[in-house]
């Protein structure tokens, strides 16, 4: 249920972006296929308290802000030592495509995946999620600026975009694959010098 809600938002946000055409200029797909809106947020903190018992680290960012690591690597979490840098990215992507006329797609997929270090390389981990829907144009309102879309499971939603010259791109009855990828990556690294 908090998946579905999540993905149906992503493709709000999405498609408040609009179908660009230099996104499908990009990817090699038909102008006005696809689009894409890309998250990057960095934080920068240090290492307050390392629990191996518990295999937790504590992170205190910029600012008093703490995070609370699971580190179930042994490499990891010997090498992680009270006052080291770390580094800590966050990445967002939402994508949406037109549905291609003889392609075969899931109603709704979810992909997860985890990779840590190996011994000798910067400790550190990255964990991914990736969840896509199938969504069908329900309605367009150019008037307004909006087009409605259904979901697999019939839930419907009002999008607003954020160009709706975009909107010309679209008609009742196309089918919208909405990809919403998500991905931390977590590393041990020396302040840089700016």
């Amino acid at each position: 249920m908090i998946k579905r809600k999540l993905l149906l938002f992503a493709a709000l946000l999405a498609l408040g972006v609009g179908l660009n055409q230099s996104a499908a200029a990009q990817s090699g797909e038909a102008a006005g296929t696809s689009t894409s809106s890309i998250t990057a947020v960095t934080v920068r903190g240090k290492i307050v308290e390392v629990n191996k018992a518990e295999k937790l680290v504590t992170i205190e960012a910029t600012g008093g802000r703490r995070l609370y690591l699971k580190v179930e690597n042994s490499y990891n979490l010997e090498a992680a030592k009270v006052g080291e840098p770390v580094v800590a990215r966050f990445y967002e992507v939402v994508t949406i495509r037109k549905k291609k006329p003889d392609e075969t797609v899931r109603s709704a997929s979810l992909k997860e995946g985890i990779a840590t270090a190996n011994p000798g390389e910067v400790p550190g981990a990255v964990a991914g999620q990736q969840a896509s829907v199938l969504v069908t144009v329900v309605a367009i309102d150019e008037v307004n600026g909006t087009v409605t879309v259904k979901g697999p499971d019939g839930t419907v939603e009002k999008v607003k975009a954020r160009d709706p010259r975009n909107l010309k791109h679209l008609k009742v009855g196309d089918e919208l694959v909405v990809t919403l990828a998500r991905a931390v990556a977590i590393s041990l690294e020396k302040e840089s010098a700016g």
